[in-house]
Order: structure tokens, then sequence, then C-alpha cells
């Protein structure tokens, strides 16, 4: 249905969309209900749609579609927003700007924030510290790979064309694994500075074991600081190599004489 909105102004003919199943089919009347929405709505839905999770765009944890839709509705900035992503391989400066704060509404109605970094400190300090990560909106680093990613997918419609343009999937929020294959490339840089990254311990509690270990998960090896004690991510401490003082070492130059 999203893509009959987004593409029935470029149809002359009254369009319908039959679902429903074998027994109980329905007609649905794009047409009149796209001019219901309006056409600046429906210019956005596709947008919207790739940026809130798609086939190859992955979602927000425990956000919906049907709150931004009712947002999309009723706020210019969000139809603007969502009707610019895609037009062009980057996504520029300014509209990112606009994903940040709609991305910040979406997990904060209320908030003034327009930084997603800002809000995830502000939600962290409100809570104490009490909160889980998919309670907090991605780091900007991670928003932007997502927001290639969503890009990527709009411009994908254009391979219908004779010479399309087609980007290095690398440069748009993707990356190649050890076996040559595409996989999500969730963000650029550490996740966070090397000193915190140490400090990190996990609750496990008769194995470390991906996902659930939060020192695998970042690389990292147990300390004992994890609960468990005996897993096989332990850090192996070497024994340190005994040196020898100045009189043994004369002693073993005179045994070798």
């Amino acid at each position: 249905m999203v893509l009959c909105l987004g593409m029935c102004h470029k149809i002359p003919s009254h369009l319908f969309q039959k679902c429903g199943t074998k027994n109980r089919t329905r007609f649905l009347d794009i047409t009149t209900l796209s001019r219901t929405l309006g056409g600046s709505v429906c210019d956005s839905l596709i947008g919207m749609h790739a940026f809130y999770s798609c086939d190859t765009v992955s979602a927000f944890a425990g956000r919906g579609k049907m709150t931004t839709l009712k947002q999309v509705k009723m706020d210019k900035t969000y139809q603007d927003a969502f009707h610019e992503l895609g037009r062009s391989w980057e996504v520029s400066p300014e509209l990112f700007e606009k994903l940040q704060e709609i991305t910040c509404h979406m997990y904060l109605p209320s908030t003034h924030t327009t930084e997603v970094n800002k809000l995830r400190y502000e939600l962290f300090c409100a809570r104490r510290g009490e909160v889980e990560s998919s309670q907090l909106p991605p780091c900007e680093d991670c928003l932007f790979m997502h927001a290639l990613r969503a890009t990527t997918r709009l411009r994908s419609g254009e391979v219908w064309q004779s010479q399309p343009f087609v980007a290095n999937p690398t440069d748009c929020g993707w990356m190649t694994d050890e076996d040559g294959k595409l996989a999500v490339n969730w963000m650029r840089g550490s996740p966070a500075p090397d000193a915190v990254m140490q400090l990190l311990s996990c609750k496990c509690v008769r194995s470390c074991e991906l996902p659930k270990c939060t020192c695998l998960s970042n690389g990292l090896k147990c300390t004992d600081m994890c609960r468990l004690q005996t897993c096989q991510n332990k850090a192996i401490e070497e024994e340190p190599v005994a040196q020898q003082s100045d009189s043994e070492s004369d002693v073993d130059d005179i045994e070798e004489d």
C-alpha cells in the first residue's frame, strides 16, 4: 500500500489494491485514499517506510510506524524530511539535522532536544543509569549509517533505468565481512572511549556466549569484575620471567669459561 500511495500521482488511471484472503477479498481505493491524505503526505510515505524499517533496513527497537504516521500527517517537517530522503545518494547535513530531530521526538515526544547524542545523555541521567540500551535513541554515528542504508534502499528503485548509477555499498552503511559478504556496518567509530570500554563487565552465570555476553559483544576479555570467573573468555595471565641478578649472571659466565 505504501508504494501504491507513494506512486499514485504518477499513474493516470484510478488505482485499486486487492487484499484480504481467498474467501474474504477486499479492494482498497488507493486513488481516493491518496486524495484524502494529500499529495505531500503520500510523497513522504515511501521515505518514512524505508527509514523506520523495511526488508533491508533495521527497525528502531520498540518503536512502530503508526505514531510516526500521525506526525507525518500533521507536521510539515516530517513530510519534507522523508520526501527529501533518497533524492540523492548522500545525506546532507541539513537533512540529517531533520532526521535527528524526528528520532528525538520518537523516543521522547515532549523533548526540545534535537540531537540524539544529547538526548541519550539526558535520558541516561534522568534514569540514573538504570536504562536499557533499547530505551535510548541510536547515537549520531549509528543514526547516520542507518540513514545511508535507508537512502540506498530508496535509490535502488532506479534499477529500471537503462544506465542506472549504483553507489558502492561500503559507502552506504554496509561493509564486507571475512567471507566477502555484505554485512551491516552499524557504526564507523568506537562505541565508547577505550578507557570506558575497559570498565565493562558482564553478568553471565553459566557461560559467556554471544550475543548475551557484554564483553564478547564489545570484543573484550572478561575481567575480575565479571560475575563468572571460570569462563573461556578470561584473559590468560602470563607469568613474569624471573630476572637474573648481576651476581648470578657473573657466576654463569665463570662456569661457561
